[in-house]
């Protein structure tokens, strides 16, 4: 497989994990649930004690961003398939910039639960990190004439 569909097709991967785990948190959030992420740091019997307040601004925000992590991860799969798989270099370039500081605030995120999602952040950070390099790959063999592969 050519690289640069590899990394498309890497990058696809981590769009999907992403926005599956975003749809389960908005549905929960929905639902009437506690945000999923409480329960990260919170026992159950933790969370009923929490003001109703705290939870409301705790649910807001997982009501926004979720959803908003949803429509990125479809303009990622937009972009890569219509414009980095043809090695525009614009494409590339917007992905890395706008993904890469995304990905090290996933890890302050998680310091504020105690690096409870390390294992899973340093995993998609793997992911798109392979996916942005394949892609780059590919796309200095398709610009120079030569495959990709």
């Amino acid at each position: 497989m050519k690289r640069l569909k590899a990394g498309a097709v890497l990058i696809s991967i981590w769009c999907g994990l992403n926005a599956a785990v975003a749809a389960y948190v908005t549905v929960m959030t929905i639902a009437g649930r506690t945000a999923p992420a409480l329960a990260l740091v919170l026992r159950p019997a933790e969370v009923a004690a929490v003001e109703p307040r705290v939870l409301a601004v705790v649910s807001a925000q997982a009501a926004l961003a979720n959803p908003c992590i949803i429509a990125l991860s479809a303009l990622v799969l937009v972009v890569t398939w219509t414009s980095v798989v043809t090695a525009s270099r614009w494409a590339l370039r917007a992905l890395a910039a706008t993904l890469v500081p995304l990905q090290a605030f996933g890890f302050v995120s998680d310091g504020f639960l105690g690096n409870r999602n390390l294992v899973a952040n340093v995993a998609s950070t793997g992911l798109l990190l392979a996916a942005l390099v394949l892609m780059d790959r590919g796309r200095l063999a398709a610009v120079r004439g030569g495959t990709s592969s």
